[in-house]
């Protein structure tokens, strides 16, 4: 696999990712519309020992709706939301797909927390949604015979 890399809005947080991602979907908690400014964040999940970044960056943390912590890591010159970390996975991370220089490496698995989408945004033909969380077996992209 090639390696993947991104940055923030200013180029001064550049990272690079040397794995696949687990899993990709787009996340509409109140949580993300209001990190992102948008209805929904497109996000990549990938092992945290595949994510470097080249610098330290700032952090803001939350609760989540169902009790994990969320640091959600941003740029300290730029704002960029850059990647996430939850306390409940603590061997991933989600990187914000806005940030990638590709994104058409981007390809949606599955949608979450669609319950907070507004009524005139519509789903993704052939997308799973829930309307809350995924199954972790998902986000974490295993098989297993329940999906």
């Amino acid at each position: 696999m090639k390696t993947i890399s991104g940055s923030c809005l200013c180029e001064k947080v550049q990272y690079t990712i040397s794995s696949s991602p687990l899993s990709q979907g787009i996340c509409y908690c109140q949580q993300c519309q209001r990190a992102s400014g948008s209805l929904g964040s497109p996000m990549m999940v990938l092992p945290k020992s595949s994510f470097s970044c080249s610098t330290e960056l700032a952090f803001y943390e939350t609760t989540s709706a169902r009790g994990s912590t969320v640091k959600r890591y941003f740029c300290k010159d730029c704002g960029s939301h850059v990647y996430a970390e939850i306390s409940d996975a603590p061997e991933i991370v989600t990187v914000k797909v806005a940030t990638l220089s590709d994104l058409s490496i981007f390809t949606p698995q599955y949608l979450v927390w669609t319950e907070n989408m507004g009524a005139k945004h519509t789903l993704l033909a052939g997308v799973p949604a829930f309307e809350q969380n995924a199954p972790l077996e998902m986000v974490l992209g295993l098989k297993t015979t329940e999906l």
